[in-house]
């Protein structure tokens, strides 16, 4: 999986626009301009928060967020996002928590389009895929937004970008459906999967969720599992969705 030049997460793809947008690629750090009180950790950060909002349609949050480009590093505790599903409460929109982001790259290239991603790492994290209809979650609106940015930008203007890895670290993964726990589990490492220019929202969340919910049942069913599970509530979940 290391290598791939597509996208794997809606994340990690919009940390990298608002890197380039916020004036971070080598246009503006061989010498440009902007408000001299602003620091470029400051101009980042709030380029995420109005890239969450007018991109994703989802609120982004944090605690510390730190630009080192020497290093090609952005770093941040305590960050959120969540989708705003006006059928689900605040908790529940709430698609990820993390104790700390870590992104590593290279913004320092040549073509200020291009951009670079070796690593995403997001540990300590709570990840929440709400549902509350057939095909319809928290996460399913934050990947149509982003499928929906991607098709309105011009060929001519469209970000280059390649993503080597993203992986959630020491994770949670939360499943509810109409407001009710199907599943929690906690997962030591959890490489993100690919996503790719023809996936819908439905077809990623698969790709995500399925393979974690066929592990936890089979050990539930033989009574190895340490996840917190409503098996027939999420054999019916499963029947829902499938069909």
């Amino acid at each position: 999986m290391v290598g791939v030049t597509i996208v794997r997460t809606t994340v990690a793809r919009w940390v990298t626009a608002a890197v380039i947008s916020a004036g971070l690629g080598v246009g503006l750090t061989s010498g440009g301009a902007f408000a001299a009180e602003q620091t470029w950790s400051e101009r980042l950060a709030q380029e995420l928060q109005q890239r969450a909002d007018t991109h994703l349609d989802a609120d982004f949050s944090y605690a510390e967020l730190d630009l080192n480009n020497l290093l090609g590093e952005i770093s941040a505790r305590e960050i959120s996002l969540s989708s705003r599903v006006n059928e689900l409460d605040a908790g529940l929109n709430q698609v990820l928590r993390a104790g700390r982001l870590l992104v590593r790259g290279d913004w320092l290239t040549q073509q200020r389009n291009h951009l670079q991603v070796d690593e995403v790492i997001v540990a300590d994290a709570q990840l929440t895929i709400a549902y509350y209809g057939k095909g319809q979650s928290n996460l399913h609106a934050l990947l149509t937004a982003a499928k929906q940015q991607q098709r309105l930008q011009k060929a001519s203007t469209a970000l280059v970008w390649s993503v080597q890895q993203a992986q959630l670290e020491n994770v949670v993964v939360n499943l509810f459906d109409q407001g009710q726990p199907l599943l929690s589990v906690r997962i030591a490492s959890l490489r993100l999967p690919e996503l790719s220019a023809d996936d819908t929202a439905d077809t990623y969340i698969a790709k995500l969720l399925w393979p974690i919910v066929e592990q936890v049942m089979e050990q539930s069913l033989r009574g190895e599992s340490d996840a917190v599970v409503d098996v027939a509530k999420l054999t019916g979940f499963i029947w829902r969705e499938i069909r």
